[in-house]
């Protein structure tokens, strides 16, 4: 049970939100910044906690205490990572505007989930929703720590918000392809709803070939061939879940195993850095 809570409380999602963010500090050779680290875990951990709690509200057309209330334990979670997020702002050496942005990402991705006439144009959006979680992803996991260390932006760093980018793409893609049948019920859009599981396959493999591609160029700016490895690695374990998802798996498969993909290609990333 204690697994569980942890899982369905974006407690895991949350130290995989904050590895990422490690890997891009160990890709670029940059301080480790630890309240940073700590920053983004809370952040992720409110952010998603709050969007558990609107899924709640599908169907339903105003919010009210007794939707949060319904969900005690998310609600409870949310606020902590709130106070977190607040507590670690100060000295993670985030700018508030780009903290603020950030915020809007997440707002934007969950308002479809509210059953408001007026938000039906962002409940078709399809496409538009994928590409913004994984945007949102990148922004928040390698964007920040760019912007923490006030860097000069090279090819480098480019290369690793393509990666980054195209990494969650092909995630938030294998979770589209999961949710197609609960969100054609709930009138919700995805590219899964819009493209068929014909082009959705490949689309994951044009992703995945992007991506492959891309992990070669890292060598020709400074990262190690052991990392390069260790990137490619991550790539094809990735294209690996993603055959295992095409057949019916669980809960914990999706938010343990996809999930984990992230805290893997860190986790491989740090040992060929040794």
């Amino acid at each position: 049970r204690l697994f569980y809570f942890i899982i369905s409380h974006a407690f895991w999602v949350a130290l995989c939100a904050a590895s990422l963010v490690f890997q891009t500090m160990l890709l670029l050779q940059l301080t480790v910044n630890f309240y940073l680290l700590a920053f983004v875990f809370c952040a992720t951990l409110a952010s998603y906690n709050f969007h558990y709690i609107l899924a709640g509200a599908i169907g339903k057309q105003k919010l009210s205490w007794t939707l949060f209330s319904s969900r005690p334990s998310n609600l409870l979670v949310m606020l902590l990572g709130a106070a977190g997020t607040a507590l670690f702002f100060s000295s993670s050496g985030i700018d508030l505007p780009v903290a603020l942005i950030a915020v809007l990402l997440t707002l934007i991705y969950s308002v479809p989930l509210l059953h408001f006439k007026q938000l039906d144009v962002a409940r078709k959006a399809g496409w538009l929703k994928t590409v913004l979680l994984a945007f949102t992803w990148m922004f928040v996991t390698a964007y920040l720590p760019m912007t923490e260390q006030r860097m000069q932006w090279s090819w480098l760093e480019i290369l690793i918000l393509a990666k980054r980018f195209l990494f969650m793409l092909m995630l938030c893609t294998i979770f589209d392809n999961r949710d197609v049948h609960v969100d054609k019920i709930n009138g919700l859009s995805s590219l899964a709803t819009d493209l068929g599981p014909h082009l959705m396959q490949w689309l994951i493999f044009i992703v995945f070939t992007l991506l492959f591609t891309l992990n070669f160029f890292f060598g020709e700016y400074g990262i190690q061939g052991h990392q390069v490895i260790a990137l490619q690695l991550s790539s094809l374990a990735t294209l690996i879940v993603y055959f295992f998802s095409r057949k019916k798996q669980g809960y914990f498969f999706y938010y343990f195993v996809v999930d984990g993909m992230m805290i893997l290609m860190t986790l491989l990333t740090t040992i060929a850095s040794i």
